[in-house]
């Protein structure tokens, strides 16, 4: 999966962004895009991890519903769906 640009200019916090690059470089390693496999590698609390992954989901970046099961694949979208 490559990570789209684009991101940079959505305007979503740092750690939403920083979470939509995790997740791209979990599924480039063939890792499934899960907070599980994200939070292995999140440096921020556990708090800030869960906040970031809804509001990817809320802008549409990555699928998903809240709450956010830690082992549900929550693969990006194409920017042409971000809201």
């Amino acid at each position: 999966m490559n990570m789209d640009r684009a991101i940079f200019d959505l305007n979503v916090s740092v750690e939403a962004t920083s979470l939509y690059i995790l997740l791209c470089a979990l599924m480039d390693g063939g890792q499934a895009p899960t907070l599980e496999n994200a939070r292995r590698k999140w440096a921020g609390t556990g708090e800030s991890l869960l906040a970031a992954a809804q509001e990817l989901v809320r802008r549409c970046v990555i699928t998903g519903s809240i709450p956010i099961p830690e082992n549900v694949h929550l693969h990006p979208h194409t920017r042409d769906r971000w809201c």
